[in-house]
């Protein structure tokens, strides 16, 4: 398993008005929800036509380049965790000690070592269930699969966050979103 049992995670291009939708792939191939992890277990691939040939599978509509000048590479459209079965109060409830961290000032992904860090661009002390007091430049950083292992609640709704791009040498618009999340232990800097 890559992940808690809870954890599912699509790439949809087809949500109406989101930043990283789109009908078709730059090679021709009609895009569509593909669910990558379904309940911590790894179903689907993002692909092109050449990486779904080198494995055998069929292209999926995963195929993204910046312009007709370059190659097409695979490409995440619109990435979201899907929502679980609490609501945000249920979440913070039995929270001894804790931070509440909400939005981002962007980050990054090692996918060598498979490791994270992004900013919070919020971010609260939560002491005995109660948000307390705001914190300043937090960061969380950590091993992708380790993270997703310990995710042990999600709030019911799942919601798109700001537009970006994702790079790779080449901009192509992207999207992603998720509900808000309880993760057991993860490593934060910042300050108090």
């Amino acid at each position: 398993m890559l992940g808690s049992e809870i954890v599912t995670i699509i790439d949809d291009p087809s949500i109406p008005g989101a930043f990283g939708s789109f009908t078709f792939d730059d090679e021709g191939v009609r895009g569509r929800r593909k669910a990558l992890i379904e309940k911590g277990i790894l179903r689907e691939f993002i692909h092109t036509r050449e990486t779904a040939g080198m494995m055998g599978m069929e292209p999926n509509g995963g195929a993204r380049a910046e312009s007709g000048h370059v190659k097409p590479l695979v490409r995440m459209s619109n990435t979201i965790l899907l929502g679980g079965e609490h609501t945000f109060e249920e979440l913070i409830e039995d929270i001894k000690l804790g931070i509440y961290a909400k939005g981002t000032r962007g980050g990054q992904v090692d996918p060598a070592r498979g490791t994270f860090q992004f900013n919070a661009q919020e971010a609260y002390l939560v002491e005995k269930g109660e948000i307390t007091k705001p914190l300043k430049d937090v960061s969380l950083s950590g091993s992708i699969l380790e993270t997703l292992k310990l995710i042990d609640a999600l709030e019911k709704e799942s919601r798109l966050g700001s537009p970006g791009f994702c790079g790779k040498g080449q901009l192509v618009p992207v999207g992603d979103g998720g509900p808000h999340m309880r993760i057991k232990k993860i490593y934060v800097g910042g300050e108090g």
